[in-house]
């Protein structure tokens, strides 16, 4: 299972390429699976991919995060990765 406390840890320090590091470790052993929750990770690592281009000025991260939110349906599937959205949504980039 992935780290997430690092994971936001990281994200609260704005070290978004780290903190999608850990959580794409974690994606690679189950990304190829029939693993359920392998677009929840795609998902949170997107999110902190946008955090990253838009803190390097990069328009195209609004595409990224549109990702994010496309599998937030799946987030809502368990008290651990509401979590985690309700997390990211208070660092959305949008909101900067």
């Amino acid at each position: 299972m992935a780290n997430f406390e690092l994971f936001k840890e990281l994200i609260i320090k704005e070290k978004f390429y780290e903190a999608h590091e850990v959580l794409e470790e974690y994606w690679h052993t189950i990304r190829k699976s029939d693993n359920p929750y392998k677009n929840v990770y795609r998902g949170f690592i997107n999110a902190a991919v946008a955090m990253e281009l838009k803190k390097r000025g990069r328009n195209n991260y609004l595409k990224v995060w549109a990702t994010y939110e496309k599998y937030k349906p799946l987030y809502l599937k368990k008290k651990q990765f509401r979590e985690i959205m309700y997390f990211l949504d208070r660092y959305s980039p949008l909101k900067k």
